[in-house]
């Protein structure tokens, strides 16, 4: 070999582990090696997470069966916390003498009564209050009776406001309190009948002297407190405005007026 030869060789001995470890150590060749071995795809996970939330009410309105297929099923199907069972004609007679409006409202407003809770919204927040009244609806057409569309029609017709405030004037005086007999009886008959008609929960039993003689003795100042605010009792439970939050506290008032003057 010839001195030539054996100068080029030496310098290859000291270039090309340097270049080696020069490129072992760039910046591409450490990100190559830590790299993971693989990926997963979320597109598929987020796009279901998306249609939930919609279904869910937070982009999408849905019709009667999908909100109760997604909020009302797991209750109504099997008379869970003592929930009407759906098509079952039997669970619902009480309920639907009650009115539409009545059980649109308990469905939207939650009702604790003698045989069971319905949370508000059945517990799904999300909801609108007409998607709740579809659901309701649905729920009421498939029972095999004749009541299902034409009460639903005519109790939501005649008030016209689930969930809204009506204007309360000044009527005719009885005792210390004026009433508004109109008022009066509608905010009864549409809220308050379902539990003082029968006595539900220890309810006072409208025209009975004897429910109402003890309550009448605390003065019409206690009644609309225990009303407005809610009361639990030795031998019951009062819910803040009958649980229809959405009255105000003189429709609140007027209906106390109203049962009162049906003692007289």
């Amino acid at each position: 070999m010839t001195n030539l030869n054996l100068a080029i060789v030496l310098v290859s001995l000291l270039v090309i582990p340097g270049t080696l470890w020069a490129t072992h150590n760039s910046a591409e060749s450490i990100e190559a090696r830590i790299a993971p071995i693989g990926s997963i795809n979320f597109g598929s996970a987020a796009k279901a997470g998306t249609e939930a939330a919609v279904a869910n009410g937070d982009g999408g309105s849905m019709d009667g069966p999908a909100v109760y297929a997604s909020s009302c099923a797991t209750c109504h199907d099997a008379g869970v916390a003592g929930a009407p069972v759906i098509g079952k004609a039997d669970d619902w007679v009480g309920r639907l003498e009650a009115g539409m409006e009545t059980l649109v409202g308990h469905a939207i407003n939650g009702f604790q009564g003698s045989k069971g809770v319905m949370p508000a919204k059945g517990g799904n927040i999300n909801l609108s209050d007409e998607e709740v009244t579809e659901a309701v609806r649905h729920m009421v057409s498939l029972l095999d009776t004749d009541v299902a569309e034409s009460d639903s029609d005519t109790a939501m017709s005649e008030s016209g406001q689930t969930g809204s405030t009506m204007q309360v004037a000044s009527g005719s005086t009885g005792g210390d309190y004026v009433l508004n007999a109109e008022v009066a009886q509608q905010v009864y008959t549409s809220y308050c009948t379902v539990c003082h008609g029968a006595g539900i929960a220890g309810a006072p039993v409208t025209g009975d002297q004897t429910n109402w003689e003890p309550r009448l003795a605390q003065g019409m100042e206690t009644l609309l407190d225990h009303a407005i605010n809610g009361f639990q009792g030795s031998a019951g439970v009062m819910p803040a405005k009958g649980g229809f939050t959405n009255l105000s506290d003189e429709e609140v008032s007027q209906a106390v007026y109203y049962m009162v003057e049906q003692l007289k």
